[in-house]
């Protein structure tokens, strides 16, 4: 029975390892390192620099107001510490809104040219598959360990580079 089961498992290991080609990809390394990811990551913290800029200034106005409330209760009666403290709270509102629409602008333009970048990428590792005759490619997440020589990584990536991809900023 032992012996039967060597034979079977030897057999059928030799078979499928012959007859499938397999091909890994680490798809975070292509995105990282593709020309046009870092092009639109540039163009991103130019953007973000400005509209950080701006909530910064309205961060320390808003912080200001508050010390001045807190500085002015003995001063002021309760009315009109009241009606401070509405205003702030309406500017502090203003300003969380800026603050998820700075995240959802930055969110939603990674989210969206990382898609278009794994289309690309798709593209590009289907033509390589037929061309090398791979009958499956994996990816980093559907593997825990590879050899070298059958990642593909660099080969995709110098044909992503080599495509002319435009990835540009989305203004929400």
């Amino acid at each position: 029975m032992r012996i039967f089961f060597l034979y079977f498992f030897f057999i059928f290991f030799c078979l499928s390892a012959s007859s499938q080609d397999i091909a890994t990809i680490k798809l975070s390394y292509l995105i990282e390192n593709s020309n046009a990811y870092i092009n639109f990551i540039e163009n991103l913290e130019v953007k973000k620099k400005s509209f950080y800029d701006i909530l910064v200034q309205d961060e320390k106005i808003l912080k200001e107001r508050k010390a001045e409330i807190e500085n002015s209760k003995l001063i002021l009666n309760d009315e009109e510490i009241n009606n401070l403290a509405s205003i702030y709270n309406e500017d502090l509102k203003v300003y969380q809104k800026k603050v998820e629409k700075y995240n959802y602008f930055v969110n939603n333009n990674i989210d969206t040219n990382q898609k278009m970048l794994i289309q690309e990428i798709i593209q590009i590792v289907k033509e390589i598959s037929l061309e090398k005759n791979f009958s499956i490619i994996l990816n980093e997440d559907q593997y825990f360990l590879s050899s070298e020589n059958i990642d593909i990584s660099k080969i995709v990536l110098n044909k992503l580079n080599n495509k002319s991809i435009n990835l540009e900023l989305i203004n929400d």
